[in-house]
């Protein structure tokens, strides 16, 4: 259901526009951060609510004979139910079938009131890493530091190298982990993998004035050639302290090796 102010926004929308109800209702998504195609009217829809306020000053409906749309009548106690089942659950998530089981109705047409009457939407949720109590006091303190460092240095930002490794797959496989499809209907869409598919990993860092690498982790077999090694502290810190003091010594910068806090002997 529309509120009065936002039938009184349409139909400014629609004057402002050269009486064009498709770009009003553009517009009025963009407004109203609504999915596009997703209500709240039709341009038809609009075109009589216009109608109908150039006829009798007014915005709200005419009032009905008979009972009430049954839609409109239980769209209130499936907002309910929802906030119940996402209070009831650790994530705060959701879920339209559970809330169409406690109150007896079809999935489908609780769904139905969800979108057209409530405008709600599904959204998936993304995994993040995960911050434990102890995280707060680390980061407060380095954030601390590195103030402190810049007051003293402005340009000691641009000194720091930013370093990262990622493993690159020999048959041109990616990594699809965050990757999401945006459609109007399941596109049922799959990739075949190998059980096992080569990979190579590399790394590379960057400061605010050159790159140095990339490196890889490897080793040579006599048997199967170069064969990607696993990334532990000690290999971490045989590349800082071999390979990449060598191309910062052909810089002249200064380098100091520290081995991230997260390898474990």
């Amino acid at each position: 259901m529309l509120s009065a102010p936002d039938k009184a926004l349409l139909v400014k929308l629609f004057y402002m526009n050269e009486e064009s109800a498709t770009i009003a209702l553009r517009k009025f998504r963009v407004q109203k951060n609504v999915k596009s195609g997703k209500g709240p009217l039709t341009p038809a829809g609009l075109l009589k609510l216009v109608k109908r306020f150039e006829e009798t000053g007014k915005l709200e409906d005419r009032a009905r004979a008979g009972r009430p749309c049954l839609k409109e009548a239980r769209a209130p106690c499936i907002a309910v139910e929802m906030e119940a089942i996402a209070s009831e659950a650790a994530s705060g998530t959701s879920s339209a079938r559970e809330a169409a089981r406690r109150l007896g109705l079809p999935p489908s047409s609780v769904r139905n009131i969800l979108r057209r009457i409530l405008q709600l939407y599904p959204y998936r949720l993304q995994s993040c890493h995960e911050l434990l109590p102890a995280d707060t006091a680390q980061r407060e303190a380095f954030a601390k530091w590195a103030f402190s460092k810049m007051e003293q240095d402005p340009t000691w930002v641009f000194n720091i190298l930013w370093t990262d490794e990622a493993h690159f797959s020999l048959h041109g496989d990616v990594n699809n982990h965050d990757c999401r499809i945006w459609a109007t209907s399941n596109p049922r869409e799959y990739t075949q993998k190998p059980l096992h598919s080569p990979k190579v990993t590399a790394w590379c860092g960057f400061t605010g004035s050159f790159i140095i690498g990339p490196f890889f982790f490897e080793t040579q077999c006599p048997v199967n050639g170069w064969i990607t090694e696993t990334v532990n502290s000690q290999r971490y810190l045989t590349l800082l302290s071999g390979d990449c003091r060598a191309m910062f010594n052909s810089t002249r910068l200064d380098f100091e090796c520290h081995v991230h806090a997260g390898w474990s002997n």
